[in-house]
């Protein structure tokens, strides 16, 4: 199956796809993306997704050049081209300031824009089953809100985390838990959910669990959380779009809980599942007025 993007308005395959040598995402790292999944083929809360985009751009004074109707147009598009039927798609959108001026300026009316789509992979079932491990590194992302196409952090401990035989790196900073390079982390304390909300970014699924979470009568606490408090929960788990709910069973050398995958974490997988089987039925959780 010949594989296409939608580079800067058009449908293009990606052979022929090309970006400048002078775009300042290159450049200068001045870049923001979006990354989402399809269930049945449809993405999942891309309206969410989009607004965050743009609440970003908005920031970093970057025009999206395209509506989000023409957006969705696009990714479906897309998904048809590139996925073969029956799979799941996982979803890139990027935006750049575009060609550079001077080397670090640019025109906000002139961006680069472009989406991608490929076969969804979902980490190994053993993950789901057993659990995962998380090393923990030192370190706060710069607008940590945002989704910037910097990951010069994450990139760089990627063999480290292999070695260890981890999924994922948990980021914490002044003795505080607050995210993993890819994912949001919750920890359960007496049937409680509890998750950072303070220099992080707020994920789509992060959100989509808190209120699975609270309407099925599950008490979930935003607030912060100290690494301490992490090393004595009951449960842990992560969350995101290409990961849904991965249990946490051991953070560095530091066993959670009783080192299984436990109750409450199980409940919300299933409900976080559950979700998605709504999006499979039409509700709004696409959120996108076309």
């Amino acid at each position: 199956m010949s594989q296409h993007c939608f580079l800067n308005g058009k449908l293009v395959s990606l052979s022929k796809a090309t970006l400048s040598v002078h775009d300042i995402g290159v450049l200068r790292g001045f870049g923001l993306f979006e990354a989402l999944r399809t269930y049945k083929r449809k993405p999942f809360h891309l309206g969410d997704h989009l607004r965050r985009l743009k609440n970003a751009a908005e920031r970093f004074n970057i025009q999206v050049p395209m509506s989000d109707a023409k957006i969705a147009r696009a990714i479906d598009a897309l998904v048809a081209k590139n996925v073969s039927k029956n799979k799941e798609a996982n979803i890139r959108i990027i935006l750049t300031g575009g060609e550079a001026i001077h080397l670090i300026e640019f025109r906000p009316a002139h961006p680069t824009f472009y989406i991608l789509a490929e076969e969804f992979k979902p980490p190994l079932t053993q993950y789901y089953q057993s659990g995962c491990t998380l090393i923990v590194q030192e370190f706060q992302r710069q607008f940590p809100e945002y989704k910037t196409t910097n990951y010069i952090q994450a990139v760089s401990l990627q063999t480290k985390m292999k070695k260890a035989g981890a999924l994922e790196i948990l980021y914490v900073s002044d003795g505080l838990v607050r995210e993993c390079s890819a994912s949001n982390i919750f920890i359960v304390k007496r049937g409680v959910l509890v998750t950072p909300h303070k220099m992080i970014l707020e994920g789509i699924t992060r959100k989509v669990v808190i209120q699975e979470a609270r309407r099925a009568g599950i008490r979930v606490k935003e607030r912060d959380v100290s690494v301490q408090e992490l090393y004595n929960a009951d449960e842990a788990f992560i969350a995101s779009s290409f990961k849904e709910i991965v249990p946490v069973i051991k953070v560095g050398n530091r066993k959670i809980g009783n080192g299984k995958v436990s109750p409450t974490t199980t409940r919300v997988i299933d409900l976080f599942r559950a979700a998605t089987h709504l999006n499979h039925q039409g509700r709004t959780l696409i959120n996108v007025v076309l």
